[in-house]
């Protein structure tokens, strides 16, 4: 799964502004080095970040690329999608004011400047931001690129208008995280549409506006004259966040229903590739966009081809049936591929966190606090680590934090005190609030026994991570009970049918974005699927997404982190290694969760002669 989601008059550099180390390729893995503040006032008023064009490369024709989970929705930037898959075609596809570039061994956001003439702050009270479109850019049926998809999103994500879910709270009709675009007091359309002003309400300026609109805050821009065709709605500008009316009903129907799947009359591209077919399931097809107005990408068509088996992508990478793999990092896999020179591999600490959350909903958890205490005691992360991680990156560590990665400024471990497979401290913990372990050597209390499922897409590391989290908790009194299903992330996850979870999510260097992963539902917390529900996280966490104080706002967001320890609703696991491999005669191969894994730079693929 995807989402964890920038600086000084403005003081705008915040937890936006961290790079993450990420060095790799040519069969080396990249070190965990502490990352370092990027532009360090990018948002002075008339300034504004780098621009990148995309370069101008030789035609390397067909290729075929492995990935472990294929494509599924065209719009992925509501609660019910939201699946970093579907970001491996999307990211070359969906257009993004702001992208990811890696820059000696460093992620660093910069504006997609062939899409953007500009990106500038134009005041700092209140905070205005002026953005300024390509006016070469179009959709791909040639329609342009311009405010009514930046309309569109905004609308999508502050929209008063609302449904009753089936427990019978209310929830956005647009399905959408409000994260930011909730601070936007009014967008303004000029220019014939190219020129879009955000004004932000005096008090609420938006530290991580670099996630506005962008991959890299987990979002992309819709082509909204679509909407208006299949809608009827003459011009989406005109439909504001405050109607709670048929029309706004009639453009949300569509907005989340319309784009799901993949249908060609309406996934329209903005970017290099579109989606020429895909079954949703095993092979999507990606081909140059005739309507692209940049330099042409490199490969003429790009088939994804889904494999969920690291060991067999290696046999097709060697097989010569695909020239890129990127599965989820395999110990063997690296080994093996490291040891032939015909190959490179990519290894590198991510953003991509595997974790394991527990349902709140279900009384088991809900109701005994005691208990996700003893399992997150009985569970051994060191030994997850030591048999699932070390061979790809020896320098990998059980992860202390949800809101910063180990390779990042702002750091601290606050889970190490549990994590450490220490049987005792679970058995006590459980003794000590009145459970008695039963003749089977479970744990039962009152009608509660302490045994659960632990639901995760079939993968055979998630299995190995199932069968080792059993062991010392099966010795403390604590039953783990493994729940694999295919559809697990794209399904089951979203609709928070499993007692536990076991799944990562692809962080981001923007920490705003993160807040609807673990904000209550009514706030914000569109992908919270564990139900968790602070009312101190999310004002906390609100808080710090409108602080423009870089080291206040690290504090701040390590003051959340400490509250969801108190909580324990999750257990952090480890930092997954981002992984890929390649024949040796491709490149640049790397991999940039954010930007859609290994396909981030799919445009600039070249290979040797």
């Amino acid at each position: 799964m995807r989402r964890s989601k920038a600086v000084s008059a403005l003081a705008l550099l915040t937890g936006a502004a961290l790079v993450l180390s990420a060095c790799g390729g040519g069969g080396s893995t990249g070190g965990t080095d502490q990352g370092e503040q990027q532009n360090s006032d990018p948002g002075k008023i008339g300034g504004q970040d780098e621009l990148f064009k995309r370069p101008k490369v030789d035609d390397i024709g067909e290729i075929a690329v492995a990935i472990e989970e294929g494509f599924h929705n065209y719009n992925n930037n509501i609660g019910a999608t939201n699946n970093f898959s579907s970001t491996i075609a999307l990211s070359n596809v969906q257009p993004s004011p702001y992208i990811t570039d890696l820059v000696d061994g460093k992620f660093v956001i910069k504006i997609d400047g062939d899409l953007m003439e500009s990106i500038k702050v134009t005041s700092s009270d209140p905070q205005v931001i002026e953005w300024k479109v390509n006016k070469a850019a179009v959709w791909s049926d040639g329609a342009p690129i311009d405010c009514k998809d930046f309309h569109l999103k905004w609308l999508a994500a502050t929209s008063k208008a609302t449904v009753k879910g089936d427990d019978g709270s209310e929830a956005s009709i647009f399905d959408s995280s409000p994260t930011g675009y909730e601070n936007i007091e009014k967008l303004e359309c000029s220019d014939n549409g190219k020129t879009i002003t955000t004004s932000f309400f005096k008090d609420k300026p938006f530290a991580d506006y670099r996630a506005l609109f962008s991959q890299v805050g987990s979002d992309g821009l819709l082509p909204a004259h679509v909407l208006e065709q299949k809608t009827g709605v003459a011009d989406i500008t005109k439909v504001l966040p405050s109607q709670n009316d048929e029309t706004v009903k009639k453009v949300a129907e569509f907005y989340t229903k319309g784009w799901l799947g993949f249908d060609p009359a309406v996934a329209l591209s903005g970017g290099p590739y579109l989606i020429e077919s895909s079954d949703l399931k095993d092979q999507t097809v990606l081909v140059r966009n005739p309507k692209w107005w940049g330099e042409k990408p490199a490969a003429s068509k790009v088939v994804l081809k889904t494999n969920t088996d690291a060991q067999s992508a290696a046999q097709q990478l060697q097989n010569k049936e695909v020239v890129v793999i990127a599965p989820q990092a395999d110990p063997a896999v690296a080994q093996q591929l490291r040891g032939d020179s015909s190959f490179k591999v990519y290894a590198a600490g991510g953003q991509t966190y595997e974790h394991v959350d527990f349902n709140m909903d279900r009384p088991l958890f809900k109701n005994n606090k005691e208990l996700r205490l003893a399992v997150a005691q009985c569970f051994d992360r060191q030994d997850l680590v030591e048999k699932l991680v070390k061979d790809v990156d020896p320098n990998a560590k059980p992860l202390g934090s949800f809101t910063f990665m180990p390779n990042e400024v702002g750091y601290e471990d606050h889970y190490g005190d549990v994590g450490n497979g220490d049987v005792a401290a679970a058995k006590k913990t459980l003794d000590d609030a009145g459970w008695k372990q039963g003749g089977d050597g479970i744990y039962t209390k009152g009608e509660f026994r302490a045994s659960f499922k632990i639901g995760h897409k079939t993968v055979q590391r998630r299995a190995d991570t199932v069968r080792i989290l059993q062991d010392k908790c099966r010795q403390a009194g604590i039953e783990i009970i493994d729940d694999q299903a295919a559809d697990f992330n794209d399904k089951r996850l979203p609709a928070s049918e499993f007692d536990a979870a076991l799944f990562a999510w692809v962080g981001q260097p923007l920490k705003a974005g993160a807040f609807g992963n673990y904000a209550q539902k009514e706030k914000g917390g569109s992908a919270n699927y564990n139900n968790y529900d602070s009312a101190v996280v999310t004002e906390k966490w609100q808080a710090a997404n409108g602080e423009l104080d870089f080291q206040k706002r690290i504090t701040m967001m390590n003051d959340v982190d400490k509250q969801m320890r108190e909580d324990l609703h999750s257990v952090p696991l480890f930092q997954l290694t981002d992984f890929a491999a390649s024949t040796a005669d491709i490149g640049p191969i790397s991999y940039i969760g954010v930007g859609g894994g290994v396909t981030w730079n799919l445009y600039a693929w070249q290979i040797k002669k």
